[in-house]
């Protein structure tokens, strides 16, 4: 019989290969004029080894819209940080962007540069609207030079509104949002995979008018926006019917996805940009 022996071949230990610290940003995707911008940086230190973050690159000089710094480093101070410590800071940069050299009220790439890692965010800019704007005597050929934003506890939502086909609409729409009948409002309605609605009337606050309906062939897929109204016919106050089709007045509701039961019986009137 003939044995067989495996031999193993030694082999040299590979020195181990060090990590470097990661950064991760989170920043808004709307830069809006007089809001603040905030932008999140998460650093983590490797867990092989402590590491020293620049400070500058804890500020303003750490970030950079389309390749243009937004500060200086000016300064040789370092933060110390342990194996596998996360540093995480929020900033305000509405200003320091605004006042940045170039920046001229732009769409822009927001980076931050301080640490490697973290993914650029294409940020669109936006501008308030004038101050004593009356939209429900604007021409109607002005309305479609506006968008609203919502401000809401998970971020921005901007609607673009189909003025052009649904006049009545958009001047309400835009009517109500600008004088604030919206603030401190909420979504009363969510129902998941369907819509969610908001813009409810107050003891309070009452909605302003109601609207002859504007039906129209845009169809309710995900992301457009439609009036609510109500479901049957109904009387005002002084006896007059008001029929279930003319019947909107603030309510409002965004789809989730396509909903042809909708079409041509609540008027469509505009659509989710971004949020």
């Amino acid at each position: 019989m003939i044995g067989t022996l495996l031999l193993a071949a030694a082999l040299a230990p590979q020195p181990a290969q060090e990590t470097e610290p990661q950064a991760t940003l989170t920043a808004p995707t709307l830069f809006i004029e007089g809001e603040p911008f905030l932008a999140r940086i998460r650093i983590e230190a490797p867990p092989d080894r402590p590491t020293k973050i620049p400070a500058w690159a804890l500020g303003g000089a750490g970030f950079q819209i389309d390749g243009g710094a937004l500060g200086l480093g000016g300064t040789e101070d370092v933060v110390s940080l342990v194996p596998g410590q996360v540093l995480e800071t929020t900033l305000d940069l509405s200003e320091v962007i605004r006042r940045s050299e170039g920046f001229e009220g732009r769409d822009f790439r927001f980076e931050y540069v301080g640490v490697p890692g973290a993914e650029a965010v294409e940020v669109h800019y936006l501008q308030r609207a004038e101050r004593g704007i009356d939209f429900m005597e604007l021409p109607a050929a002005q309305l479609g030079d506006y968008d609203v934003v919502l401000m809401t506890m998970h971020g921005p939502v901007w609607l673009q509104l189909w003025a052009d086909i649904t006049p009545r609409h958009a001047r309400n729409f835009l009517d109500l949002a600008y004088r604030g009948f919206y603030d401190d409002n909420h979504f009363h309605r969510v129902s998941p995979g369907f819509m969610v609605q908001g813009g409810g009337a107050r003891p309070d606050r009452p909605a302003p008018r109601r609207l002859k309906n504007e039906f129209n062939d845009r169809r309710h897929v995900a992301g457009v926006l439609s009036m609510a109204r109500l479901g049957a016919d109904t009387r005002d106050p002084q006896g007059n019917v008001i029929p279930q089709f003319d019947s909107a007045t603030c309510e409002f509701f965004i789809v989730h996805k396509t909903s042809p039961h909708l079409d041509g019986k609540y008027t469509a009137f505009g659509r989710v940009v971004l949020g």
